[in-house]
C-alpha cells in the first residue's frame, strides 16, 4: 500500500462525492420549498420554454374569460332596456285596440289613449338614447353595422341586421313568381279572386259585415177578411171609385097607415181595418106620428135614426143613415161615412113595435135588414216611382206611374199570396218597372212579395238588389182618383215623403271596411262584373284584391266570413355574386355572400319588380376579444331603437314609423296596430339576436375558455410543478448520502496520519 501525504486521493474522492450530494440536496430543497420542479432554465431548458408558453396562454385565456363575463353584463344591460321597450309597445298595442272600438269611444277617451301612447313613444326614444354601459351608448345606433343603399333603390329594398364588412357591396333580385290568392269559400257572392296587389304573404281575413239589399218598402199586416168574414175587394175598372160599406132596407111603405106611432130599435156594429170591432150598438128612438104621407114616413124614420147614430160615441162620424130609392120605394140606407175596403158595417136585429112596419122592413141582401153586413170597396190604383243611377245616367228618375192591381171590374182577394201574384203581373207589364237596360240584360224591376213580421203577413215592394244606387217611393193615389181610401191604405201601406234607399254591402278586408254600392243582382241573363277590395283608403300604401260577381236573378252579397291565402311575389336574390336565395316579398330574409362569411337581412316591397342595388356598409359593431390569441374576436351590431326607426316598412299602413302613430280615428287606430306589431317584431328580433349572441357565442365560449384554461394549467403543472412525494424521497436519500459522505470525508482525512507510525 502506497502512503502519501501531499495528495490524499481518498479524501478528495469523498469530498467530491460529498460536494455533488450537497449540490443535489440544495436543488432538491429548492424544489421542495418552491413547489416548482423547474426554478431556472438550467433545471429543464425545454420544459421551461414549453411551460412559459403555456403560462402565457393561460394568462390570455383567463383574461378572455373576464372579457366574456364583462361582455355578457353589457349584453344584459341592453337586454334589460329592450325588455322595457317591449313592455311599452305591448301597452301601446292594448291602447290602440281600445281606441279602435270606434262605436264605444268618445273624443275624450280617444284623446286619453293618444296621450298615453305619445308618452310611451317619448319614453322609448329616451331609453334608446340614454341606455349605456359605462359611458358607451348601446341603443342609439352608434353601435350598429349600417348598410345604406347608394343607388336609386328602384328595387324598393329595405335593409337591416347587417353583418357585412365595411365597404361597397351589391345585391340583385330577379322576380320568380307574381303574387296569387285563393279563398276558402265562394258562398258570399264574391268569387274568382285575382290580382292581389301589395298584400303580404299569408292568410287575410274578409268579413261581409252588411249584406247588399235593394230598395224596399214594407207595409203593415193586411186584413183580408173583416170581423164578419167579408173578403177584400178592389174595384179595378179604369174609372173606378171607392165605395162605402152599406146596408139598404127595401120597405113597402104603401102598406103603412098615416099617423102611425112606433118605437124603433137598430143594432149596428162598425169596424176599421187594423182595429177591433166596437161591438153592437143598440140605437132606439120613438116616433109618435111617423108621417102624413108615404114619403114623409121614410124621411122621418131616417132623420130620427141619423140623430140616434150621431148620439152614439162609437158610431158618430163613422156611420150615417140616408134615404135612397130602391124598386120604386123610398128606402133607408145605412153606410160608412168613409169610402174604401178598410171600413165594414154589420146590422144586427132591427125591430119596430108596430107589427105592420116591422113586417115591412126588408134588406136587398138577405131579405131582411136584420143580421146582414157589408165591406166597402177600394180602387186598385196607387203610384210608384223608381230612381236608379246604375246604368250610365246618374240620378235618372223613372216616371211615376199609376199601378192597377188588376183590370176588369171588382176583384176579390182571400190570401196575400193571391194578391202578390196579381200585383206582380201588373208590375211586370208596367214599362217603367220592367227592364231598365236591355243591353246588359238587366231586369231591375220592382216586385212584390210576402214577408212575415210579428207573426203577421205583410206586403213588401222591393227593387232587385242594386244597393244604394236604387230607390223606390210610394206616392199614394193618382190625382184622377179619390184619395178618400185608396188601394195603398187597404194594402197596409203609407205614402212616402222621401224615397226608400237600397243598402250597400260592406266588406271588412284586413280591418278596413269597403263599401260596394252597385251589386247589380237581378239580371235576366248572366252578367259578370268585378269589384276591388282595399286594405285602407291610402292609395299609396294600401293593398287590394279583385273579385268577380256573377250576377243572376237570385243572390246578392251575403253576410259571412272567408279566409284568403296570399302567396306574395318571390325573388332570387344574390349578395356580392354569391349563391342565390329565394326571398318572399314583404318578409325579412337573410342572404349570404359566396363563402357565407357576410350576410344582411333584406325586405323587398310587396310591389317590387326586383333589380340590382349598390350598398355601402359602415361597421360600428361592438367588437369583443373572447379568445387568448390574436384575431379571436366576435362582433355584434345593435340598431337604433328610437321610435322613429321602429315599425318602418309596415305594409298597408298610413304611419311610416312608430313615432307617427295617432289613434284619434278608427282607421288610425287600425293602422297603429300594424305599425306597433312591426315595432314589436323589430325589438324582439334584436332581443333574439342579442340573446343568441350571449348564449351561443359568449356563454358557450366562456365555458370553453374555462376548460381550455384548466387543461393548459394542468399541462404547465405537469412540466413545472414539483412532485412532492417523489422529491421528498430523493431528499431523504440525499440526506443519508450527505451524512455518509461527511463521515467518509472525515475518515479519508485520517488516512495521512498513518504515516506518523513509520517514525516510530
Amino acid at each position: 500500500m502506497a502512503l502519501r501525504i501531499n495528495h490524499n486521493v481518498t479524501a478528495l474522492d469523498a469530498w467530491r462525492n460529498l460536494t455533488n450530494t450537497t449540490r443535489k440536496m440544495s436543488s432538491t430543497m429548492e424544489k421542495l420549498s418552491s413547489g416548482f420542479r423547474v426554478n431556472r432554465a438550467a433545471d429543464d431548458p425545454a420544459g421551461l420554454v414549453i411551460s412559459e408558453q403555456f403560462r402565457a396562454q393561460v394568462a390570455g385565456l383567463n383574461r378572455a374569460i373576464q372579457n366574456s363575463e364583462g361582455s355578457i353584463n353589457m349584453i344584459q344591460t341592453a337586454e334589460g332596456a329592450l325588455n322595457e321597450i317591449n313592455n311599452l309597445l305591448v301597452n301601446m298595442r292594448e291602447l290602440s285596440i281600445h281606441a279602435a272600438n270606434e262605436g264605444f269611444n268618445d273624443t275624450n277617451q280617444l284623446a286619453a289613449d293618444q296621450a298615453e301612447i305619445s308618452n310611451a313613444i317619448s319614453t322609448i326614444t329616451r331609453i334608446a338614447k340614454t341606455t349605456q354601459f359605462g359611458t358607451k351608448a348601446l341603443l342609439d345606433g352608434s353601435a350598429s353595422n349600417t348598410s345604406g343603399i347608394t343607388s336609386q333603390n328602384t328595387a324598393m329594398l329595405t335593409l337591416s341586421g347587417s353583418e357585412l364588412l365595411e365597404g361597397n357591396h351589391n345585391i340583385s333580385a330577379t322576380q320568380l313568381t307574381d303574387s296569387t290568392a285563393s279563398i276558402d269559400n265562394e258562398t258570399l257572392g264574391l268569387t274568382n279572386v285575382s290580382g292581389p296587389y301589395n298584400l303580404s304573404d299569408g292568410v287575410h281575413n274578409i268579413d261581409v259585415v252588411q249584406a247588399s239589399a235593394g230598395a224596399a218598402k214594407v207595409g203593415d199586416a193586411i186584413d183580408f177578411r173583416d170581423a164578419w168574414g167579408n173578403t177584400l175587394s178592389l174595384n179595378t175598372a179604369v174609372d173606378a171609385t171607392e165605395a162605402k160599406a152599406k146596408v139598404i132596407g127595401s120597405w113597402d111603405t104603401n102598406a103603412w097607415t098615416t099617423g102611425t106611432s112606433a118605437t124603433f130599435t137598430w143594432n149596428i156594429n162598425y169596424q176599421e181595418v187594423g182595429s177591433n170591432p166596437v161591438g153592437m150598438q143598440t140605437i132606439t128612438f120613438h116616433l109618435d106620428n111617423i108621417g102624413a104621407a108615404t114619403a114623409d114616413m121614410a124621411g122621418n124614420i131616417q132623420a130620427a135614426l141619423q140623430n140616434a147614430i150621431a148620439a152614439n160615441a162609437h158610431l158618430a162620424g163613422k156611420v150615417a143613415a140616408s134615404l135612397t130609392t130602391l124598386a120604386g120605394n123610398d128606402n133607408i140606407a145605412i153606410k160608412t161615412v168613409k169610402n174604401g175596403a178598410q171600413y165594414s158595417l154589420a146590422i144586427g136585429d132591427v125591430s119596430c113595435t108596430n107589427s105592420t112596419i116591422n113586417a115591412a122592413l126588408y134588406s136587398d141582401l138577405s131579405g131582411e135588414m136584420s143580421n146582414v153586413n157589408h165591406r166597402g170597396t177600394s180602387d186598385s190604383r196607387f203610384v210608384l216611382t223608381a230612381l236608379v243611377s246604375s246604368y250610365g245616367n246618374p240620378n235618372e228618375l223613372k216616371n211615376a206611374i199609376s199601378i192597377d192591381i188588376a183590370s176588369g171590374g171588382t176583384v176579390t182577394f182571400t190570401s196575400l199570396s193571391n194578391l202578390v201574384a196579381t200585383l206582380n203581373a201588373s208590375l211586370t207589364l208596367a214599362a217603367n218597372f220592367g227592364t231598365f237596360d236591355a243591353s246588359v240584360g238587366a231586369a231591375a224591376r220592382i216586385q212584390a212579395t210576402v214577408v212575415s213580421a210579428g207573426g203577421q203577413q205583410r206586403l213588401k215592394f222591393f227593387g232587385l238588389d242594386e244597393g244604394s244606387t236604387f230607390y223606390i217611393k210610394l206616392d199614394g193615389a193618382p190625382a184622377a182618383v179619390s184619395t178618400d181610401a185608396t188601394a195603398y191604405e187597404v194594402l197596409g201601406l203609407t205614402a212616402d215623403t222621401s224615397s226608400n234607399k237600397g243598402m250597400d254591402a260592406q266588406v271588412r278586408f284586413d280591418g278596413f271596411v269597403n263599401t260596394i254600392d252597385e251589386v247589380r243582382y237581378g239580371y235576366s241573363a248572366t252578367y259578370t262584373n268585378s269589384v276591388s277590395l282595399y286594405t285602407s283608403d291610402n292609395t299609396d300604401t294600401r293593398g287590394s284584391v279583385n273579385f268577380e260577381k256573377v250576377q243572376g236573378y237570385e243572390g246578392g252579397i251575403n253576410v259571412g266570413n272567408m279566409l284568403m291565402t296570399v302567396n306574395a311575389r318571390t325573388y332570387a336574390v344574390q349578395l356580392d355574386g354569391g349563391t342565390s336565395a329565394t326571398v318572399i316579398a314583404g318578409n325579412e330574409s337573410r342572404v349570404y355572400n359566396s363563402d357565407r362569411t357576410q350576410s344582411i337581412m333584406v325586405n323587398y316591397d310587396l310591389k317590387s319588380d326586383g333589380g340590382t342595388e349598390t350598398l355601402y356598409t359602415t361597421d360600428r359593431s361592438l367588437v369583443f376579444q373572447i379568445g387568448g390569441n390574436y384575431g379571436q374576436t366576435v362582433k355584434i351590431g345593435i340598431d337604433n331603437l328610437s321610435a322613429a326607426t321602429l315599425g318602418r316598412g309596415t305594409n298597408n299602413a298610413m304611419w311610416s314609423n312608430l313615432s307617427e302613430v295617432d289613434v284619434m280615428t278608427a282607421q288610425g287606430a287600425q293602422d297603429a296596430l300594424l305599425v306597433i306589431d312591426k315595432a314589436i317584431n323589430d325589438v324582439t328580433n334584436i332581443r333574439g339576436n342579442l340573446g343568441s349572441f350571449q348564449k351561443n357565442t359568449l356563454a358557450s365560449n366562456l365555458t370553453n375558455l374555462r376548460i381550455a384554461s384548466q387543461n393548459l394549467t394542468a399541462a404547465e403543472s405537469t412540466i413545472r410543478d414539483t412532485d412532492m412525494a417523489s422529491t421528498m424521497s430523493t431528499f431523504v436519500s440525499q440526506q443519508i448520502l450527505l451524512q455518509a459522505g461527511t463521515a467518509m470525508l472525515a475518515q479519508g482525512n485520517q488516512i495521512p496520519q498513518v504515516v506518523l507510525s513509520l517514525f516510530g
